[in-house]
C-alpha cells in the first residue's frame, strides 16, 4: 500500500530527476522498492528502435540489449504503437514472446519475464517507463500495482515535459552564449544592486586584464574613483529609475591605466513587457584600440570597389591625407583624387568624414 508520505517521497524524486537526470536510477530504485519487482528502466525509440536511457537491471543487460537484443524486444513494439499513458503488463506484452529467442535469451536469463509498462508521450520519439520482474506463481500486473502504478503516470509525464523545456531552454541559451561572443564589443548584463550577471567572451577579455575596469566583489568598477562613482550613478539609473520611476541610459568613458584610448561604456535598461519588475541594465564595453578595420575584399564585395579603391579608402580611415597617399602609392595626387570621387559616388558619401564614419561601422566577425 502506498501511504501519502511514500507517494509524495515518489513524486518528489520524479521532478528531482527531471532537473538533475543522474537522479533518474535512484528514482527507478526508489518507484521498484515501493511498488514492486527487481528493477525498471526508462527507454526512448528512434525510428521503432529503443534505447534504455536510465535503468535498473541485471549487470551486462543493457549491453546485451543495445549490441542485439533491442532488434527483437516484440513487447516495446507493442508498447510503441499502442495508447499513450496506458499501463500495460507482462501478462499481455511479454506472455505470446515466450517461445521467441528475444524471451529465451534474454529475458529469461535476466529475470526480466514479467512487469508493468507505459508509454508517457506522443511523437516521432516516444518515451516508456516500465518495471520489471521475474516470473512468480501469480503475475506482477495485480490490480493494486497497476492502481499505484498509475498515479505516478502523469507526474512522469509531466516531468518529461519539464526536462524538454528545459533542455530546449539550455540549447537557446547556449546559441544567444555563442552569438553574444561573437559581438566585438563587451557586453555585461547587469542586475539588481549592479551586481554583475554574466559576461560575453569581450567583456571578460577587457576586464580580466584590469586595465581601468574589473569586477570586483560580484561588481563591475573602474579603476578611476571619479568615473566609477559616475558609473555607479548611471547604473542606478537604468537599474531604479529617477524619482518619477523612469529609468535611463548614459554613456561616459573610463581612462585606462595603460596608454591606450579609454573604453566607451554605454549603460542602458533592458525592459522586458512580461516581466515588469525584472530589472536589468546592459552595459556595452567599446574598446577603440581593438575595433577592427574592414578588410579590403569586403570593401569591394559591399560598395563593388577596385582593389586600389578599397587600398585608398582602408588609408583614409587610418587618417591618412591623399598627399601621402600618392606618394605612399606612387600615384599623383590627381589621380588618388578621381580614385577618392569614384569611392564617394559607390559608397554614396560626400566627405572623407561622411567617408570614414561609415568604415568605421563596418565590423566584420571574424
Amino acid at each position: 500500500m502506498f501511504t501519502v508520505e511514500g507517494f509524495s517521497r515518489l513524486v518528489a524524486g520524479i521532478y528531482a530527476a527531471t532537473i538533475a537526470p543522474q537522479h533518474w536510477e535512484s528514482t527507478i530504485r526508489d518507484i521498484h522498492r515501493t511498488v514492486g519487482g527487481n528493477g525498471g528502466a526508462l527507454l526512448t525509440a528512434e525510428r521503432s528502435v529503443w534505447s534504455i536511457n536510465n535503468s535498473i537491471l541485471p549487470t551486462g543487460a543493457a549491453v546485451g540489449y543495445a549490441a542485439y537484443y533491442h532488434q527483437f524486444d516484440a513487447p516495446m513494439a507493442a508498447v510503441e504503437v499502442g495508447a499513450v499513458g496506458v499501463v500495460r503488463t507482462g501478462t499481455e506484452l511479454v506472455v505470446p514472446c515466450r517461445h521467441s529467442e528475444f524471451y529465451t535469451d534474454w529475458l529469461h536469463p535476466n529475470e526480466l519475464e514479467d512487469g508493468l509498462f507505459v508509454r508517457l508521450s506522443q511523437g516521432p520519439r516516444p518515451v516508456c517507463f516500465l518495471l520489471h520482474s521475474a516470473v512468480t506463481s501469480e503475475p506482477f500486473g495485480t490490480s493494486e500495482r497497476i492502481r499505484q502504478f498509475s498515479g505516478l503516470v502523469p507526474h512522469l509525464q509531466q516531468a518529461l515535459r519539464v526536462q524538454r523545456a528545459l533542455n530546449d531552454f539550455a540549447a537557446e541559451d547556449s546559441d544567444l552564449h555563442a552569438a553574444l561572443d561573437s559581438v566585438d564589443h563587451g557586453i555585461v548584463v547587469v542586475g539588481p544592486n549592479g551586481q554583475v550577471l554574466s559576461l560575453n567572451a569581450a567583456a571578460e577579455k577587457a576586464v580580466r586584464r584590469n586595465d581601468g575596469l574589473r569586477v570586483t566583489a560580484g561588481h563591475l568598477a573602474a579603476a578611476d574613483a571619479t568615473t566609477n562613482r559616475t558609473l555607479n550613478r548611471a547604473l542606478n539609473s537604468a537599474l531604479a529609475g529617477n524619482s518619477d520611476n523612469i529609468r535611463g541610459g548614459y554613456s561616459l568613458t573610463a581612462q585606462r591605466l595603460s596608454d591606450a584610448r579609454p573604453f566607451i561604456l554605454h549603460i542602458v535598461p533592458l525592459h522586458r513587457l512580461e516581466e515588469p519588475e525584472r530589472r536589468r541594465a546592459l552595459v556595452v564595453l567599446v574598446d577603440p584600440a581593438h575595433d577592427p578595420e574592414p578588410s579590403s575584399a569586403l570593401l569591394q564585395r559591399l560598395y563593388h570597389l577596385t582593389r586600389t579603391e578599397a587600398d585608398i579608402a582602408l588609408r583614409i580611415a587610418q587618417g591618412a591625407d591623399p598627399k601621402h597617399i600618392a606618394e605612399d602609392l606612387s600615384i599623383s595626387i590627381t589621380t588618388v583624387r578621381t580614385h577618392l570621387h569614384r569611392i564617394f559616388d559607390k559608397t554614396d558619401t560626400h566627405r572623407q568624414v561622411d567617408l570614414v564614419r561609415l568604415l568605421l561601422t563596418l565590423h566584420p566577425v571574424a
